[in-house]
């Protein structure tokens, strides 16, 4: 489809830069990715098929801009889903649109969670066993990332103790759900996946869930506040991560947002050092820029906890994506 051309070259230029020969430079994809932002902000999204074009090519920039820049990803996303929004209903279960949709949802909900933002959309609370082409069992725990995004914002802003006293009382709501909550596939989980893929799609719900419980954690209490609870919750993820990845042989996928919460939490010279080694295992993506933004996050906020010049992790970070506003810039609209 003609009209996916550039999002997909931007693709490929940024999955050249993984080979000295063949890299021609991150330039040449944040070229096509401007050109594909130009045609998604000019392309009319008027029925369900104009929904799934326009989440695919949201879908292509956002991995293409996240891999040469590392940042502005939430820009796109934000846009594709406001775009989408009255069509998404008509989705039928594990089709292009719901799968892109996701994806899109969850980009948009981590790059909220780390700069204190509210996410565009809240997705329909569901007891999906549905298996997510990329968020695997996770679909019904978006919702109470989604609130804990919003919460997060509010807390940011707001010093009524009659307010925060609310804010905490809906933290309660959001553990003791999340606490309860255990993936629940359809009875062919067994015989669709291998073994191993069982592990991972296992694990990785695992350590969403434990991540949730984590953010809640810190949202109510700051570094060197009950501790202790948050290195148990800490240390449970990492050994999902360690003990799926020795089990099926590989690194688990999409499972970014858990590794590095729970690497905020450590404190040990050796075991940070592990971590950072853990970035290109845990961190998904196939670009160096991501692994060294996520590497030099963790060292900024551990050597914040360590100075304690950093009481909590949760500070808004502004990262304007470059791509569009060079095009803002030039007038397109």
């Amino acid at each position: 489809m003609p009209i996916l051309k550039d999002a997909y070259l931007a693709c490929a230029s940024a999955l050249k830069q993984l080979d000295p020969a063949l890299s021609t430079g991150g330039d040449v994809s944040i070229q096509y990715a401007a050109s594909a932002i130009k045609t998604l902000l000019s392309f009319p999204v008027s029925n369900s098929h104009d929904a799934i074009v326009c989440l695919t090519l949201g879908a292509a920039l956002a991995i293409s801009v996240s891999a040469t820049v590392a940042m502005g990803v939430a820009d796109i996303c934000q846009y594709c889903l406001a775009a989408t929004h009255p069509f998404i209903e008509s989705a039928v279960p594990g089709s292009d649109m719901e799968t892109w949709h996701g994806v899109l949802i969850w980009l948009e909900t981590m790059d909220c969670l780390f700069k204190r933002r509210r996410p565009t959309v809240r997705p329909k609370p569901q007891d999906s066993k549905e298996v997510h082409r990329y968020l695997g069992l996770c679909l019904p725990l978006i919702p109470y990332y989604y609130d804990l995004c919003v919460i997060s914002h509010s807390l940011n802003y707001l010093t009524d103790a009659g307010a925060l006293a609310y804010l905490h009382r809906q933290l309660d709501v959001i553990n003791t759900s999340v606490a309860a909550w255990t993936p629940s596939p359809g009875s062919d989980f067994i015989d669709q996946f291998g073994a191993s893929e069982v592990v991972t799609l296992l694990a990785q719900a695992r350590v969403y869930r434990l991540a949730a419980l984590l953010v809640s954690h810190r949202l109510r209490y700051a570094f060197g506040e009950h501790d202790e609870q948050a290195d148990i919750w800490s240390k449970e993820i990492m050994v999902e991560l360690e003990v799926a990845q020795k089990i099926a042989g590989r690194p688990n996928r999409c499972v970014t947002l858990p590794f590095i919460i729970a690497a905020i939490e450590i404190r040990d010279p050796t075991a940070r050092n592990g971590a950072l080694q853990n970035t290109v295992n845990y961190v998904d993506n196939f670009s160096s820029t991501v692994h060294n933004a996520a590497k030099t996050f963790l060292c900024r906020v551990w050597r914040g906890r360590d100075l304690r010049t950093t009481s909590c992790w949760l500070d808004s970070i502004h990262k304007p994506c470059p791509v569009l506003q060079s095009i803002n810039g030039t007038g397109v609209n």
